[in-house]
């Protein structure tokens, strides 16, 4: 069957809309806005992290971390106990040295890891450590 339309020959067609087959826009597949939802949701999650890390810091350690000090020492207070891998974490930044009054003590940290790790969701305050006692 012959069908002109608008000054165009389409051979084959149905006048039927029931049998036409209608092509999706990539912006409806299913799959798309998965990806999409996803690529959403991870730069709303690193987002939370940069927006919010500056206040986990307390103003004591923002100003050793000003006055040009290469590594401090540090006290972390997490939302919970502390697992195998935020201690493997705590490692790789510092020195863990201990604890004190439920705080995690971790030597020796750079403060460009300082702000790394407070960006992490789980982090409810970093302070600057007191000096040890001898």
């Amino acid at each position: 069957m012959v069908n002109i339309k608008d000054g165009n020959v389409i051979e084959n067609s149905n006048d039927n809309p029931e049998t036409e087959f209608r092509k999706k826009r990539w912006y409806h597949r299913r799959d798309v806005r998965f990806v999409g939802l996803v690529i959403a949701f991870v730069l709303f999650f690193q987002s939370y992290g940069f927006v919010t890390g500056p206040s986990r810091i307390s103003d004591k350690l923002s100003g050793a971390m000003a006055s040009g000090q290469e590594k401090i020492d540090i006290l972390i207070w997490a939302k919970f106990p502390a697992e195998a891998f935020h201690m493997e974490l705590y490692q790789t930044l510092g020195a863990i040295r201990g604890e004190l009054d439920g705080a995690v003590r971790l030597g020796r940290v750079k403060p460009q890891d300082i702000k790394f790790l407070s960006r992490k969701y789980w982090i409810e305050k970093i302070d600057l450590a007191p000096p040890e006692k001898s």
